[in-house]
């Protein structure tokens, strides 16, 4: 439905279609890395706005335009970081060469400079003596100035730490965002998106980590890496992306080729495989419609087809592979032919196998014969020739017949208006004798409810009509001469109605609050109204059960 709709639209050649177009071509210019003088980054981020105003954006500029903000504030608050990291860096420099100095030159003057007691002939007995009492004094690396110096490098080393992981994460979590929004465009077909997002990021972060950060156990990771063989990246995008949008241009090039040769089978292969991939691509956009036409027209020929022999009407589809035939020098009806011809002769030969039987006045096999024979082609022509047969042979016969062929088609309207005459030619089948029952009563029940809705609203109640003849339709929804009234009734109970399907939406969603007053609503239009009557009971019920 979807494609038949594109088909059907007009080529976008607008004024300001154009413009977005070329407002696109130009961002992507200006971020190309073989662009003479290198990318130009502003620039191209300030056209992202105008591209954003065209309805056919959906505003996802406007949402990349965001994206590359939220990026570079991000990044703002990295460089500050890092500057705050330098500054620590200094600071934790000049307290460790204050430390160091101390620890080298603080002594105790009165302990640190005199001679070793004893004199020259102590040695070594009489330094280690100054030593200790100068340690002891509460200077160098014992006193306490050294020791808050220590304890002061250590905090600023873990302050740094702290921060530079605050960069890190920052950092990660700008871009995982970032990458998200460019899977998103990925997803969405938006190629172009993809390939100004892919730019944008390699201007913005330039440390060469293109890695995607995708869930390990998602199907998006999956996919990418079942089909690759690698993990994604946003190259990885870029380049599928590049590629997206080439085979799609290519398709629609192949596609305008094969309608000029009149190979309509093939350009609507095409060009369906074009758009499923490329739906907003330029090349798909401004395609004309007069080309598309050609092929709506063979498309709505091939569908007619399908249904054709689905429904096992094989005269129809005979006539439709001509008619196709005609409009396409590729068509290959060989599939469609092979099947009309095998179901055409299985149904022909039960008919021949039938006639043989009623011949040798075996009437129940014939009757078999010929209930295959409409199983397979219900509207078989040499049906008729049978009829025709089993008149000459006996009414009964063709009463049956009539019978088999009317319940076969669902026709129960015909059996009930020829139940006087059907009636006498299977009193003695008991299979028979339930279907037809079954029939008269459930058209007899759809005949006396349509009596009581139509005198309902003759007296003005349509509501209850309406009320009355609701459940009768949802057991026969097939009955032409039902669903006629109930059509009827729908225009003149629409507000009725309205509540009533207003109010089971929301009851199927859990809004139970909205439910119940919707109902309520149906309840105060018709107040003897069963259905809502219930459906509040049902809610109320259900409320007090959650409270």
């Amino acid at each position: 439905a979807r494609f038949q709709k594109y088909l059907n639209e007009p080529e976008e050649s607008s004024e300001e279609a154009k413009k977005y177009r070329a407002t696109i071509e130009e961002i992507l210019a200006m971020m190309s890395p073989h662009r003479k003088g290198g990318p130009v980054f502003r620039d191209a981020v300030a056209l992202l706005p105008r591209a954003s105003s065209y309805p056919g954006d959906a505003r996802l500029c406007d949402s990349l335009s965001n994206a590359i903000y939220t990026a570079m504030l991000a990044k703002r608050d990295v460089r500050g970081t890092k500057d705050l990291i330098t500054a620590m860096e200094k600071e934790k420099k000049r307290v460790i060469g204050e430390a160091d100095w101390k620890a080298k030159t603080d002594r105790d003057p009165s302990v640190g400079d005199s001679q070793p007691v004893g004199g020259g002939s102590g040695g070594g007995n009489g330094k280690n003596k100054t030593n200790s009492e100068a340690t002891q004094t509460g200077r160098g690396v014992q006193s306490l100035d050294y020791v808050n110096k220590v304890k002061r490098i250590a905090e600023i080393e873990a302050l740094k730490k702290g921060h530079q992981l605050k960069t890190e994460i920052k950092t990660e979590l700008a871009k995982m965002q970032y990458q998200a929004l460019m899977v998103q465009f990925f997803l969405q077909r938006r190629f172009e998106h993809v390939v100004m997002a892919s730019r944008f990021y390699n201007q913005i972060w330039s440390d060469g980590d293109g890695a995607l950060y995708l869930d390990d156990k998602s199907d998006l990771d999956k996919m990418f890496t079942e089909s690759l063989g690698v993990s994604p990246t946003v190259s990885t995008l870029d380049s599928l992306a590049n590629e997206a949008m080439h085979d799609v241009n290519k398709g629609v090039e192949a596609f305008i080729f094969l309608v000029e040769q009149d190979e309509l089978e093939s350009a609507s292969k095409r060009l369906s495989e074009s758009y499923m991939i490329g739906e907003f691509m330029p090349s798909i956009n401004t395609l004309a419609r007069t080309k598309k036409r050609k092929v709506l027209e063979f498309v709505r020929g091939s569908y007619a087809l399908l249904n054709a022999i689905e429904s096992k009407d094989f005269a129809t589809a005979t006539t439709q592979i001509k008619v196709l035939q005609s409009q396409a020098k590729d068509f290959d009806a060989t599939k469609a032919q092979a099947a009309v011809a095998t179901f055409s002769r299985a149904s022909d030969m039960s008919i021949m196998m039938a006639k043989n039987h009623l011949a040798a006045g075996d009437v129940e096999k014939a009757r078999e014969e010929i209930q295959k024979a409409m199983e397979v082609w219900p509207q078989n022509p040499k049906l008729t020739e049978f009829d025709r047969l089993v008149d000459a042979g006996g009414s009964m016969i063709r009463l049956r017949n009539d019978f088999d062929r009317l319940f076969a088609e669902k026709n129960y309207r015909e059996v009930f208006k020829r139940q006087h005459e059907l009636a006498p030619s299977i009193k003695n089948d008991s299979d028979r004798q339930e279907k037809f029952r079954q029939v008269i009563e459930n058209i007899g029940t759809i005949e006396l409810a349509i009596k009581g809705s139509e005198e309902l609203g003759r007296l003005g109640q349509h509501y209850a009509a309406w009320e009355k003849l609701k459940p009768i339709y949802d057991r026969f929804p097939d009955d032409p001469n039902l669903n006629q009234v109930m059509t009827q009734m729908q225009g003149k109970a629409s507000a009725f109605t309205n509540a009533l399907d207003r109010a089971s939406s929301l009851e199927e969603n859990g809004n139970i609050g909205s439910s119940l007053s919707w109902f309520y609503r149906a309840k105060d239009l018709h107040p003897g109204s069963t259905m809502a009557t219930d459906g509040i009971k049902r809610l109320v019920d259900r409320a007090l059960n959650l409270n």
